[in-house]
């Protein structure tokens, strides 16, 4: 899947094979996070063609998340994003899915659109790393903050509708 995409960028968008490099990357990056992900689901996939069946709307969201919860610079960030848009054209394009899972997903903005927790577990992540905190640990430590910030969100609507 990786060659063919390569070429869709190449013959039909254009793309130097300079900047070919930076899509590889990106890609890999999406698609090792993909595997981690669907893991997490108990089920097993190995390469990114094994992913595809459970690519939607609702995990390129969650990716996005995941590049602004950790941190990952807003330019490198919007590029991966934006190789992601050309990667849903060259699957809708190519009849490998028949929706554009990128469709309502925008660029991260420097500083906005980022809630009150988010902004939160940025700051906790800053500070673990200006710690020097390992980056293992630090996954951790933000991943129980997440799942606390979520337990905390369930019981408040909770009480709210008592």
């Amino acid at each position: 899947m990786f060659k063919n995409f390569e070429e869709y960028l190449i013959n039909q968008v254009g793309i130097s094979k300079k900047s070919l490099k930076y899509y590889r990357s990106d890609l890999s990056h999406f698609k090792q996070w993909i595997i981690l992900k669907i893991k997490t689901l108990g089920i097993l996939a190995e390469n990114l063609s094994e992913t595809v069946p459970f690519i939607s709307r609702q995990l390129a969201k969650e990716y996005k998340e995941y590049l602004v919860s950790n941190n990952i610079a807003v330019k490198t960030s919007n590029r991966r994003l934006s190789t992601l848009r050309h990667f849903a054209r060259f699957l809708v394009l190519n009849d490998i899915i028949n929706f554009d899972f990128m469709e309502d997903i925008e660029n991260s903005k420097l500083g906005s659109n980022i809630s009150f927790e988010e902004k939160i577990i940025q700051d906790f992540a800053n500070f673990l790393s200006t710690e020097k905190v390992s980056q293992n640990t630090s996954k951790n430590y933000i991943a129980d903050i997440k799942q606390f910030m979520s337990w905390l969100q369930d019981k408040n609507l909770m009480q709210t509708k008592i």
